[in-house]
């Protein structure tokens, strides 16, 4: 039931996305109507910022450090939360006007992809992303952000023995 729910939230939040409503008022309370129909019994979803981007390898600690300093990276009882991928090679080729100047070849360069959300408050957006693009060593760091809906815990849920304080090792 829960999982039909969330997809009907899904398909209403893309079909919200793509219809073209000049009157705000609707908009909310349609995303309301859909975040009712897909809460569940211990969690709620919130509106979101999911912000990745592409740090080299020696980046990645002054990168996550800054962002953490000025927006904590919090997700409820948790803070500096983020997600870092595998290290990965990252392609490029500096044109002319780079401050590398022109290369014939692209360059591939070791890096590390970071995943992190903020809740969706534009200043708070604005300040995660000068964060990380003041400590970030790229003349053109790779960020990307997305809208998105990230599920907020509402209930410990002390009785599920999956949860690691109920698991007896």
């Amino acid at each position: 039931m829960i999982c039909r729910r969330f997809i009907f939230a899904v398909v209403a939040i893309f079909i919200l996305s793509i219809i073209s409503c000049s009157q705000e008022n609707q908009k909310i309370e349609f995303a309301n109507l859909i975040l009712n129909q897909a809460e569940g019994e211990n969690y709620i979803l919130e509106p979101a910022y999911l912000v990745t981007m592409h740090v080299p390898n020696a980046d990645v600690e002054r990168v996550l450090a800054s962002v953490a300093k000025e927006v904590g990276l919090y997700y409820g009882q948790y803070d500096n939360v983020a997600f870092l991928d595998a290290v990965g090679l990252e392609q490029y080729r500096p044109l002319e006007g780079s401050k590398g100047g022109a290369l014939e070849n692209p360059w591939r360069e070791p890096t590390i992809r970071i995943h992190f959300s903020v809740p969706r408050d534009k200043d708070m957006l604005r300040r995660a992303l000068s964060a990380a693009h003041s400590a970030h060593s790229y003349e053109e760091p790779v960020f990307y952000v997305s809208e998105v809906w990230r599920t907020m815990a509402t209930n410990p849920d002390d009785s599920n023995p999956n949860r690691w304080w109920n698991q007896k090792n």
